[in-house]
């Protein structure tokens, strides 16, 4: 991996951005005479159902098992699918989350091509491309100066599961941990916070609450530490989903907006 990637600029690319892209092909994909999307599983799963719905066409789904490198359709009914776009000269949409530096994207596409014979029956779409993207989708949205990090991926936690923008022997786990950590610091509600319970920002809460949550917008967390219960649900009412603990002699309390 380009370490300097990991440098960028976060991007946090969510279920909304994706809508977005995806109404954005649309016109373009029915221009191009789409008559069945294949999403690579896993990450190309969320768009091609999505592109699915939007274009009212079959999906179905590309295995690719990484040890192997090998692409399979399961589902044999698929290939009748592709069968009768070829015969009738329709194209087959090939989705996928990110084009990154592996061979995912690239495998998937030369096994479609196997049976397709036809590169001019195939069209490639992924949510992301990079600089050093190794194939180079139709479709695509440029995220060459960002690190966009995908909804699904703001879980991943092992280094078996980062995807495409990962080279194993390079890859750095800190590098690569997408879940961010935020503690607001209020001095009236002090917080008691263990080391193991990591932190990747301290935010100073000084009476201004318009500021807090601008800041706590632009980090982006996934977790946040806070003591102050007015401010508790101020941020939970603007962050629903975000984990929220208390701290309570060294010991740490999740609360749920549903709580609230």
């Amino acid at each position: 991996m380009n370490t300097e990637f990991a440098r960028l600029p976060v991007y946090f690319y969510g279920y909304d951005d994706i809508e977005t892209f995806c109404l954005s092909k649309r016109e373009q994909l029915i221009q191009e005479n789409i008559g069945l999307i294949l999403g690579i599983l896993r990450g190309g799963a969320i768009p091609a159902l999505m592109l699915s719905q939007m274009l009212g066409l079959p999906v179905d789904f590309v295995h690719y098992d990484r040890r192997e490198a090998k692409a399979e359709i399961n589902n044999k009914k698929a290939f009748d699918l592709v069968d009768a776009c070829v015969k009738e000269g329709k194209r087959i949409l090939l989705v996928d989350d990110v084009a990154g530096v592996g061979y995912t994207l690239a495998n998937c596409y030369e096994y479609l091509l196997s049976f397709v014979k036809d590169e001019s029956l195939i069209r490639v779409l992924t949510l992301v491309h990079h600089v050093d993207s190794r194939t180079e989708a139709d479709h695509f949205k440029d995220c060459s100066s960002v690190r966009a990090v995908l909804p699904w991926e703001r879980y991943v936690t092992s280094r078996q599961c980062l995807d495409d923008f990962v080279k194993a022997e390079a890859a750095l786990l800190e590098d690569q941990r997408y879940k961010k950590t935020v503690a607001v610091d209020d001095s009236a509600y002090p917080l008691n916070l263990k080391h193991e319970w990591r932190v990747d920002y301290h935010v100073e809460f000084k009476g201004d609450h318009h500021s807090l949550l601008d800041t706590i917008k632009a980090v982006g967390p996934e977790e946040i530490y806070c003591n102050n219960d007015s401010l508790i649900g101020l941020i939970l009412n603007e962050f629903p989903f975000s984990i929220m603990y208390k701290t309570i002699n060294n010991k740490r309390y999740r609360i749920s907006a549903f709580d609230q």
